[in-house]
């Protein structure tokens, strides 16, 4: 299906009969505004709208293919895959959307190439640039800007990218990697395990590997691991106007390798308290 013209702009679109894997079913848009997309079908590629000013894009599924869209001023995220398995989000432009621009759960998703910026925060709630949950997810390449916590009576918390444990199924074997985060009031990563220390997530391999990003955000660090255990934090880039130390790892996050990391303006890189040290590696940082 085609999409094209300028009176769609209240228009609600919403695919539920699944494609297959060799014919997936096909929205393509030539920028064509629509108000939201609603996917809860398999074997589907969403390509080249402009969404605005509803839910935003929103889909469930498996193969999906959610790419070079615009979504802007949506009253919930912008773009959520939830849950989804092996699906792709790429080279789309999300921008002065709620609570987050990008929200992934389930298995096997790729989120590379995207834009976000301006995330704001409505009723109370938080504003952020990319959440995930689940396991097997690469998020690379992406560029996360411009998320502020003032002109609020009650400040949300932004940070470039966020989990936490919850009800659903534990978080691991996830990337992130080459990104850049910049502008956003707190951090570049926070990683907590306040319910669960997401106990049931494999020990065999790191649960989360956050490689090569570039974090000039603007809290006291970059990255806040609490509860948090089997994190790898290899080569990141810190710096920003607030920074106190580059990395904080509490409360029990053992298990940790860090390595490899530097920060701005000669701030200590690394905070690991005595909980965490068990089974940690933590070398090569600059400063120490």
């Amino acid at each position: 299906m085609c999409f094209t013209g300028h009176d769609l702009a209240d228009t609600d679109v919403t695919v539920n009969r699944p494609g297959s894997a060799n014919a997936p079913v096909r929205l393509f848009a030539d920028g064509a505004t629509v108000r939201s997309i609603h996917v809860s079908a398999d074997h589907v590629i969403i390509e080249g709208f402009t969404v605005a000013g509803g839910d935003g894009l929103f889909a469930n599924g498996t193969d999906l293919a959610i790419r070079r869209n615009t979504v802007r001023d949506t009253q919930r995220s912008g773009i959520t895959c939830d849950p989804c398995e092996n699906s792709i989000i790429e080279d789309n432009t999300v921008r002065h959307v709620d609570t987050a621009g990008i929200w992934i759960s389930g298995r096997q998703i790729a989120v590379r190439h995207n834009t976000v910026s301006g995330t704001v925060a409505r009723d109370n709630g938080d504003a952020d640039g990319m959440r995930f949950f689940g396991n097997g997810h690469r998020i690379t390449d992406n560029t996360i800007t411009d998320i502020s916590a003032t002109g609020y009576a009650n400040p949300p918390h932004p940070d470039c990218f966020q989990t936490y444990d919850s009800n659903g199924p534990p978080t691991y074997d996830v990337v992130i990697a080459g990104n850049t985060c910049r502008n956003v009031d707190a951090q570049c990563l926070i990683a907590t395990g306040d319910q669960s220390g997401n106990h049931a997530a494999p020990t065999s391999g790191p649960s989360i590997s956050f490689i090569g990003n570039t974090c000039a955000s603007n809290g006291a660090q970059a990255v806040n691991v609490r509860r948090w255990p089997n994190i790898e934090l290899r080569d990141n880039k810190i710096s920003g106007p607030n920074i106190t130390r580059g990395i904080i790892i509490i409360e029990g996050s053992d298990g940790c390798v860090v390595v490899g990391n530097t920060t701005a303006d000669g701030k200590p890189t690394v905070d690991i308290d005595d909980s965490s040290r068990q089974g940690s590696q933590v070398e090569h940082n600059s400063p120490s």
